[in-house]
């Protein structure tokens, strides 16, 4: 079913009760394609939604990004040819707006995305900005998952914290042989911060060059782990 067909009755369009996921594809192969599974069941059963498995087994042919959607009325995906390069690195400050740790919008990929859009709306150009929670700990950026590199200790938000299972998140923990220390910090963790990196479907891992203006120098960690996930 075309994203066209989406009628306005659906809540998915009025109220943004729906989930989605971003894969990314190379030369007719889906990566990670049974993580992003494992990922929009999950968010799809939480928010009463049923996913149609058989609407996502055609890979699409050619390098570009897969878009699954899955609203009250139906599993839709949409195909994007090529990729939008991101930019090589991020400059990174902290957003006035937070997200609700326990909410479905901060935990899950869903369809409701103002918060993030009006947070990332404070960055600079080619910017992104993190994201507290009621406790005023970390959660993530805005359109990503953080890790950060402190005393030389590789560090993410738990998911209590508010932050979304992504696959490449959950590449960095299960696969990239690294050990992550998962955790509750206040944003002051990230003044010390000796290396920070975001992680999402569309740009991989991506370093940030800078936090609220204070140049970061890299200590290798996010170079290697790029080479070791594009490896795979």
């Amino acid at each position: 079913m075309s994203l066209l067909e989406i009628p306005i009755s659906d809540a998915g369009f009025r109220h943004g009760v729906g989930v989605f996921e971003t894969v990314r594809v190379k030369n007719g192969k889906a990566r990670w394609r049974e993580w992003h599974l494992d990922s929009i069941r999950e968010s799809a059963q939480v928010l009463g939604l049923r996913v149609l498995e058989k609407d996502l087994e055609k890979v699409p042919v050619g390098d570009g990004l897969w878009r699954w959607f899955v609203t009250e009325t139906g599993t839709r995906s949409w195909w994007n040819e090529g990729i939008e390069l991101p930019p090589a690195s991020y400059e990174l400050r902290l957003s006035t707006i937070g997200v609700w740790s326990n909410s479905w919008e901060a935990r899950y990929k869903t369809l409701s995305y103002l918060s993030r859009i009006q947070g990332r709306k404070e960055s600079d150009s080619d910017g992104e900005v993190v994201m507290l929670n009621e406790r005023g700990e970390i959660a993530s950026a805005s359109m990503a998952n953080l890790f950060w590199v402190k005393e030389g200790k590789l560090r993410t938000p738990a998911r209590e914290c508010g932050c979304r299972a992504g696959t490449v998140r959950r590449w960095v923990l299960e696969r990239s042989g690294q050990k992550v220390e998962e955790g509750r910090w206040r944003k002051e963790e990230l003044d010390g911060a000796e290396e920070i990196f975001l992680t999402n479907a569309r740009i991989g891992i991506q370093p940030v060059v800078s936090w609220h203006g204070k140049k970061l120098v890299s200590t290798g960690v996010a170079e290697a782990l790029v080479k070791a996930f594009w490896a795979e």
